[in-house]
């Protein structure tokens, strides 16, 4: 009968709503059922909507908890201390004899949001008996005040909370550990389900407008989320309000195709612009403007593009008339944004800012998530650029795997200054709207005194960058306040120099999360976090992605990295088959990378394969050796190439430092121990090393150049 007034009272209350009793049914005998811990109230609520009394298992302190203590006569509770093996005994007896019970694998409710430390107690419990783990996951309770949560949303009574039960896993472990090896490989097992079972039930199942509105709901439509320089900040409101008056514009210029070019800088009207293509149902395919014409224009026509939405202003500050001029030559059109100004009226306007507070999402039709979201084009570092095609699903996979690993915060101010054509950019535009936190906008990460500035004026605390703008950022930064409201610097997109490491750490009391992607994987693959960090890495796999590594010729560590996952890919545009997508052969993807990963799942990136070279029969990595220059000379930019003559190749080193000397580069990379074949045996001086929109060499550039130089020899 109590039981049954609870769950009354939970009903009212909390408007408890459960998902996956076909999971439950199906689970079989000797189950460890492990939900994640968000507040104190969630061991009540399960024990009155789990279909059956199983045994909980309660950590010792939390019994003296008051409204614990409420909750001990309405389930079959246990006392559970990992460090005392007699309080194992019950649960391990019950699994081994087919039982089921609820042990919470983090033994005390979350205070990030994220999932805790998982207890080696938990995972030894679920290993010596051969239990099968059935992972739950608890949603909602982290808004009520009995979550420890310290950054909360608002506290509020009647919150929606949702249960989703997952089907059951199997811990793998390796073969042949024993001993302690064997029990951080159980929790570490333990703890990947976990993490997945997090991703899938935090995986937002719409499209991005959807997910706009049900955000503007949750945190209120006059909640700031968007500005750029020179503009005022923009609410939720406001923000619909302006993608509908774009949406109506380019409604009416009837372009008839579904993939429409955007060259626009990291700005609020790029961002518009790319909400209401998608709300017209088309597909936007984000231009790189730092590209050369005839890259550009090849682009457009991979993707089959007959019209690009840019901005005059933004070509005459850019001085990117050259590239504006080769795409009309091309035949394309180019829709100008401020054409859009006429066509917005006052009565318009007043329509759209009547009809933005009635909006909501609409339920999702059966595969709304698995079209196309936005065509993403590589960098083309090593050769022709490629059209990348990323679905709802794939984009929105990633950032829940970002949510699993990264503590946001409701309270975190975002500085995007990463260009939107870039995936690390568009991490900063559709991630933070489904979190409801301030994004400033800004159009080039080049400008390092301006960046600073913003992000002491703007108290931004989250930054996604490249290393090389972080290091630019940190040279000038005029004084140490600058970023002192910094919390959190995400960076990726190439390897992260010790020396940026230090310099921020020491000077601004920040450390750097370094994270491993590929535009392909939508595109974070991995990243250091500070419950699991090792340096030297890129930190661990995330949830939701297998891997495999293939062996590579005449390299002893390592393979070549190969990934499967929902955040993969749709499949490539090539020029060489204009506006065919190429799907990924049966979901796996051949990322290039040569990697290594040791038995804990850290990853060390050793190259890309098409960056190693065979010199005397053995394979050198051209990054190691950039990496090294990089930490004996960090105030100079460096590279290594395999410089191609008349009858041999020459393996080349390029650095922008004036006064060295090609004995200098021997003796100092000697002395830190590297092999004689691997130390270049040419050093050219130049004073600007080619790059990329993203801060990362331009190799094919750069070889042209080198081309050109030995043939005016």
């Amino acid at each position: 009968m109590l039981r049954l007034i609870v769950k009354t009272v939970m009903r009212l209350f909390f408007k408890v709503r459960v998902k996956g009793w076909e999971n439950w049914e199906s689970a079989g005998n000797g189950v460890l059922i492990a939900p994640n811990y968000v507040s104190f109230i969630d061991p009540l609520i399960l024990a009155v909507f789990l279909p059956e009394k199983v045994p909980f298992a309660i950590e010792r302190r939390l019994t003296k908890k008051r409204f614990v203590s409420f909750f001990l006569p309405i389930a079959d509770t246990h006392i559970l201390d990992a460090d005392a093996p007699l309080s194992l005994k019950y649960f391990l007896n019950l699994l081994k004899n087919g039982g089921r019970c609820v042990i919470f694998p983090e033994l005390q409710p979350t205070t990030t949001g994220n999932p805790m430390k998982v207890s080696p107690g938990v995972a030894m419990i679920a290993d010596r008996t051969n239990a099968k783990i059935l992972p739950i996951n608890i949603k909602g309770t982290e808004r009520t005040p009995f979550s420890r949560i310290q950054h909360k949303r608002g506290v509020r009574f009647f919150s929606e909370v949702t249960i989703t039960i997952f089907p059951v896993k199997n811990l793998e472990i390796p073969e042949g550990l024993t001993g302690s090896k064997r029990n951080a490989a159980a929790g570490r097992a333990l703890e990947r389900i976990m993490d997945e079972a997090s991703l899938y039930a935090r995986r937002k199942e719409k499209p991005f407008w959807d997910i706009l509105l049900d955000a503007r709901k949750e945190f209120g439509g006059n909640v700031r989320i968007f500005s750029d320089a020179g503009a005022k900040p923009v609410t939720y409101n406001g923000f619909i309000t302006r993608v509908l008056l774009i949406e109506d514009a380019l409604r009416r210029q009837n372009f008839g195709e579904e993939n429409i070019g955007v060259l626009l800088p990291t700005s609020l009207g790029g961002v518009i612009t790319m909400y209401a293509l998608q709300k017209l149902g088309m597909v936007p395919a984000m231009l790189n403007f730092s590209l050369g014409p005839r890259a550009l224009v090849n682009c457009c026509r991979t993707a089959c593009l007959k019209t690009v939405i840019s901005s005059k202003k933004f070509i005459t500050l850019g001085k990117l008339e050259a590239l504006s001029q080769a795409i009309e030559d091309a035949g394309i059109r180019i829709f100008w944004l401020e054409d859009v100004a006429p066509l917005i009226t006052t009565g318009k306007k007043l329509s759209a800012a009547l009809r933005t507070p009635f909006l909501r999402s609409r339920p999702v039709t059966p595969g709304a998530t698995e079209k196309p979201a936005v065509i993403i084009f590589t960098s083309g570092s090593e050769g022709a650029p490629k059209g990348v095609v990323l679905s709802y699903k794939n984009l929105n996979t990633n950032h829940a795997q970002m949510f699993t690993r990264v503590d946001f915060y409701r309270s975190d101010r975002v500085l995007n200054a990463m260009p939107i054509f870039h995936s690390f950019g568009l991490c900063g535009v559709f991630m933070p709207v489904s979190l409801g936190f301030f994004v400033y906008l800004y159009p080039s990460p080049l400008h390092y005194k301006t960046i600073a500035s913003i992000c002491y004026d703007e108290r931004i605390t989250l930054l996604f960058a490249t290393d090389t703008f972080l290091a630019g950022y940190a040279k000038a930064a005029g004084d140490n306040y600058d970023f002192s409201t910094m919390r959190l610097l995400v960076q990726g997109g190439e390897k992260l120099k010790p020396s940026t490491q230090q310099v921020w750490f020491e000077r601004f009391d920040t450390r750097i999360t370094e994270g491993y992607g590929v535009t392909e994987a939508s595109p974070v693959v991995a990243n250091n976090y500070f419950a699991h960090h090792k340096s030297g890495t890129v930190g661990t796999i995330v949830a939701g992605l297998e891997y495999r590594l293939e062996p590579v010729e005449g390299v002893s560590e390592g393979g070549r990295l190969w990934l499967k996952g929902d955040s993969i890919m749709l499949g490539y545009l090539r020029i060489t088959n204009p506006g065919v997508l190429e799907p990924v052969r049966d979901g796996w993807y051949d990322t290039g990378d040569i990697v290594s990963i040791d038995e804990e799942g850290y990853v060390t990136i050793l190259g890309r394969a098409k960056r190693f070279a065979k010199i005397g029969g053995e394979m050198i990595s051209l990054a190691a050796i950039e990496e090294a220059m990089s930490e004996l000379w960090p105030d100079d930019n460096h590279a290594v190439t395999m410089l191609h003559g008349a009858n041999r190749e020459t393996l080349t080193a390029v650095t922008t430092r004036a006064d060295m000397k090609r004995d200098e580069l021997r003796q100092r990379l000697s002395d830190i121990g590297m092999a004689e074949i691997a130390i270049p045996k040419k050093l050219i001086y130049m004073e600007n090393i080619p790059l990329l929109g993203n801060g990362k060499t331009s190799y094919v550039e750069l070889d042209e150049m080198l081309k050109n130089m030995s043939s005016d020899e």
